[in-house]
Order: structure tokens, then sequence, then C-alpha cells
């Protein structure tokens, strides 16, 4: 049977498989002493566990964090192939039950159907199709983890107890290749307001993880009209829908409502942390330079003089992903990913000398330095050549601001499974993919396959 048939016929198995992993919402918990990630994500790895043991591959759990599928018992895998079955929250907005799959037409969604749930699903099918019908002189080994959107330390504890085979690829970025990845780093501007007057801001939140632009924001203010609130609102650029709620004791109660993007892409979204910030500038000159610092759509980071690119990477990206204020103590965390060109020092003085010009303290700083892999390995030759397989176009390797498992991994690239031309709503409500790309992606893991196969001696 040949592959294309095998998949056809394997469809409906392939969509109630990923159903089964969709419907475990696999947020990142509490830490326990046998779910070092919280309970959701590790029934998420033992889900993989059992859908791999049905087809017949190996699989195991290690130590909780990640779950390990091997083609064969042996010997040791020359390639590893690297997906993760943690995911992002739900968040606002979505037209289907986030944590199921829904099929409407020639489309699936749920949150993760394409990050990263469906990329597991697809390595999963073609691993099967290669046990039964194939003899590949090479063993395949998909390790899947289970705490990826919230730093990788499922990878680092892994790796720093276990060998990883020669060649690793992840499904979790963008087609063609992606060879070079920006760097991260994340931190808090901080600041202290002290109100003299009756109107005030009692309290603001906003964002739900650090590495999603945010698409809610919340305030209680007192002392205000709602008229001077609407003519505050007015005068924003943001295009964002600001809600205000009259309450008791002259309290009124606002929300922001934007759009959600990837931190890594923040220029795909409203964020409703800026808008809000915004709206405060108006009413009060005590958020001016909080608002002035990081201004609505100033994604990157020209306010404070931070912004920088270069050929290979492209330009640094800020995003302002969460805000926390208690009526005296303001607190704000973003997520930069920066070009190959910067060092994680000299980035941190950009930012504290950007910042402390507007008063604000950079605290929590932390970074990891970009990742690159010279485009001329047989990695990456042999992923073009699989690519160009499936598609019939040529491609070139490329950067992306997204971090994936790749990074720091000397020699590892990213593979998929998103095309450029088409916005999958990773992180936003409403994720999707079509059958069609379900397939092409499952087509792309099984010919990267064979092209290591036959090129690694």
């Amino acid at each position: 049977m040949n592959f294309d048939t095998f998949i056809n016929n394997e469809m409906h198995n392939m969509i109630d498989s990923l159903d089964r992993l969709v419907s475990i919402p696999s947020v990142g918990g509490i830490h326990d002493s046998e779910a070092p990630f919280g309970k959701e994500a590790l029934s998420a790895l033992k889900e993989v566990e059992k859908i791999a043991t049905e087809m017949g591959l190996c699989a195991h759990i290690y130590h909780n964090r990640v779950a390990v599928i091997d083609l064969y018992p042996a010997p040791f895998p020359t390639v590893g192939i690297l997906t993760h079955a943690d995911v992002v929250p739900a968040g606002n907005g979505w037209t289907y039950e986030p944590f199921k799959v829904t099929k409407n037409g020639e489309n699936l969604y749920g949150r993760g159907v394409i990050d990263n749930k469906g990329p597991i699903v697809s390595t999963l099918y073609a691993m099967k199709y290669a046990k039964e019908y194939l003899s590949l002189n090479n063993n395949f080994r998909l390790i899947v983890g289970s705490d990826e959107e919230r730093g990788s330390s499922d990878l680092s504890y892994y790796m720093a107890n276990q060998k990883l085979p020669e060649y690793v690829f992840t499904p979790d970025a963008n087609y063609p290749v992606i060879n070079t990845e920006k760097g991260r780093a994340t931190g808090n501007f901080t600041k202290k307001i002290t109100y003299t007057t009756d109107k005030k801001v009692l309290s603001a939140t906003g964002g739900t993880v650090i590495n999603a632009v945010p698409d809610r924001a919340y305030a209680t203010v007192c002392g205000y009209e709602l008229h001077e609130l609407y003519m505050a609102s007015d005068a924003c650029s943001a295009p964002v829908k600001y809600e205000f709620i009259e309450k008791a004791d002259n309290i009124t109660e606002i929300t922001v409502y934007g759009t959600s993007a990837h931190a890594s892409l923040p220029e795909n979204g409203e964020n409703a942390l800026t808008a809000l910030c915004e709206l405060f500038s108006k009413l009060d000159y005590r958020w001016e330079n909080i608002y002035n610092a990081c201004p609505h759509n100033d994604v990157y980071a020209k306010a404070i003089k931070a912004d920088c690119e270069d050929e290979i990477s492209g330009k640094l990206t800020f995003s302002f992903d969460l805000l926390e204020f208690d009526g005296e103590n303001f607190k704000g965390t973003f997520d930069v990913r920066f070009p190959v060109c910067l060092t994680v020092q000299e980035l941190r003085q950009k930012l504290t000398d950007g910042l402390n010009r507007f008063g604000l303290n950079l605290e929590d700083y932390s970074a990891v330095p970009p990742h690159h892999t010279n485009s001329d390995s047989l990695l990456v030759k042999a992923l073009l050549e699989a690519y160009e397989a499936v598609t019939g176009k040529p491609g070139k390797p490329l950067a992306v601001g997204g971090g994936t498992y790749a990074h720091g991994i000397p020699g590892a690239v990213a593979f998929g499974p998103e095309f450029n031309e088409i916005d999958n709503k990773i992180h936003g409500a409403d994720e999707f993919i079509s059958l069609e790309h379900f397939k092409i992606n499952t087509s792309m893991i099984y010919n990267a396959m064979l092209k290591l196969d036959e090129q690694i001696v």
C-alpha cells in the first residue's frame, strides 16, 4: 500500500486520535510529586503513550515529563522528532468548543490541532506506516514534551539525563525549514504610583501567559464620570473595544477587548494592555510614562530605543503580555525576541536604559541567546528535499521569532507544520487545521524520514 492510500484510509482514525489528545485540556498546571507540570499535562502524555502502543510502537513515559516513542526497539535512534502535548489556555472568543475536535467543512478546530497535537498525530501515523510497510536503516524517536509552552523545562530535564539522537528536528514552527530562531528575553518593568486624589485606578490586570499578546484587560477605577471615560476612550488610537460598567460608590469597572497573537508576532494582535494604558494616560498623568514607554503597536521597542535588526534573523520584537496593579504597585511583564546581532547582555543594557528614561525599573530579566544551524547541514538539506517532494516547490531556510525545542540543541532545526500564507490561529481563538493540511503535514514527516534514512550512513 502506498503512503497516500494509507493516509486516506486512516484519516478517520487520525481525527479520532487527534480528538483524544485535544479533549485533554493540557494547559500547564500546579506541580506535584507525580505530575511535574500538572495532572492534565501528564494525562496527555499517557494518552500519547496509549495511542503509540496501540500502533505497535515502542513507547514509555520518562519520569512523567516526556513520552518517548521509538520506531524499533533497537538500535539507539539516529533521528529525534521533538513535539509537545501541552497547550496554551483557550482564552476568549471561540466559536467552537476549544477542548474537542470540531469538524466544520474541510477544517478541524480545537486547541492544539496544529500547536502541537496535530504534529504528534502526524508523526505517529508516519511511524505506523514505516513500521508496517518499510524496513528503514535508521531508528527514529518521537519525543513528546509537556512543558514547552512554559519554558521547556521538560526537555531540559530529559537532556540532562538522557542522550538525544544525532539529528533532531521539531514540527513546531513553519515550512520550509527554520534554521534560525531569535533569542528570547523576559522580564518585568515596575513603577510605584501614588494617588492623593479621589480619582484613581484601584486595580488593573490582564494577560494569561507570557508568550501571548493579551486579548483582555480589566480595571477598576474610582471617581470618574462615564462621560469622562468615553471621552478618553474616543481619544485613544488603539482599535479596540472599551466597555465601562458603573458600580456603587462611584466605582466603574473597565474591560478592554483586543486581539490575541503569539508573542513572537505581536504585530498580528491588538494588545489589550497597551490599549488600557493608553486610556489611563488620557485620564491621569501618572500613567503617561508607562504608556509612552510601550505605546500601542510599538512592537519593535522603538520608544525605549531597543529596536534593531539583522539580515539573518530580522527585527527585534517587544510584547507587553502581563499586567498587575494593586492601586500602588505597577508591574508589567514583557516578551522580547531579538536577532542574532545582539547579545543577551547588550539587550539587557538597552532595556535598562530605555525603561529608565521613562522612570521604569527593569527586574527579573532572563534571556537565552539566538539559535542558528548552518544551511548546508545534512539535516537542513534533507528536510528541504522532503518539502520539495511534497509541495513541488523549492524551499530555503528561514528565521523566526518563536522559540522551539530546537533552540540551543546544536544542529537542530524546526520543520513545519505551518505555511506562512495560512493563519491557523495558533495561540488564538478557533485554532484550526484543514484536512488537506493535516494530510500534508503527515506526508512531510514521512518524506523527512525517507530522505534522512537515505542520507544518513
